[in-house]
């Protein structure tokens, strides 16, 4: 299962792409330094508006299609879907294989805040994700972005660009500063819908998401009618959904980290 390709999706949808708090430092070593943000006259009223738009929504809905590509084989898989995500720490995604008609050939995920629930269609299996409290200062991405993020944290722990601006969009690239995420990408491609007369609505919310895995693998995410304080949405939403007769098994727990280049 791609539980990674999950977070990445709900930061997606809560926030604008893979940015998160830096992790907790692991017991008996001391925190690592991370750099200070520099001003960035460009960069930051892009963030300010992301950063305020996100702080004024409860949940959002959109529709996902997501292209995954082997470097290897250069053989590319379509899949759609939905997203919905709530704050503080709430989400589900499904996506199915374009290719395949029975619909057996699919991924979900529920995130109740506490576990993500991981169903793989094919192999009838749901895997559990415990996710660290969020008191315990952890590193947490999806909870972090759907909680509320500031822009300073943002820069914090990534490289990011502004690459230019049309009527449209704005388009960012980020690198990971830290070896935990660049064991996850390289890089990013990130297309946000700009503040122009055509996507005022949904104005710094995330069009598409090129990302480039360290492998070669490519993933390119795209969101289409995205809305913000749907209603009707609460947390009966995202309880864990039982399968009669599917497999259901604890994923192994995640290695510390001090959130340094490791």
């Amino acid at each position: 299962m791609r539980f990674n390709g999950f977070a990445l999706v709900v930061v997606l949808c809560a926030g604008s792409t893979v940015w998160a708090q830096p992790g907790a430092p692991v017991a008996g070593q001391p925190p690592v330094a991370q750099p200070e943000p520099k001003p960035d006259p460009k960069l930051d009223p892009h963030l300010a508006e992301w950063e305020k738009k996100m702080a004024n929504a409860t949940n959002m809905r959109t529709e996902i299609k997501l292209e995954r590509t082997d470097a290897v084989f250069k053989k590319a898989i379509n899949f759609s879907g939905t997203a919905l995500c709530m704050k503080p720490g709430y989400a589900r995604l499904r996506l199915d294989n374009a290719g395949d008609a029975t619909r057996a050939d699919y991924e979900a995920y529920i995130c109740d805040g506490k576990a993500v629930f991981a169903y793989n269609g094919l192999a009838k299996t749901v895997t559990v994700f415990k996710l660290p409290k969020t008191d315990s200062g952890a590193d947490n991405l999806m909870i972090d972005f759907l909680s509320g993020m500031k822009a300073r944290d943002v820069k914090t722990r990534f490289n990011i660009s502004l690459n230019k601006v049309d009527a449209n969009y704005v388009y960012l690239d980020i690198k990971p500063r830290l070896g935990k995420d660049q064991r996850e990408f390289t890089s990013l491609q990130l297309a946000l819908y700009g503040p122009g007369a055509d996507t005022a609505k949904v104005s710094y919310l995330p069009a598409q998401v090129r990302v480039f895995k360290p492998n070669g693998d490519t993933e390119v995410w795209s969101f289409k009618k995205t809305e913000l304080d749907v209603p009707g949405i609460d947390e009966k939403l995202f309880r864990y959904e039982e399968i009669k007769g599917w497999k259901v098994q604890e994923a192994p727990p995640a290695p510390e980290s001090n959130g340094g280049k490791r």
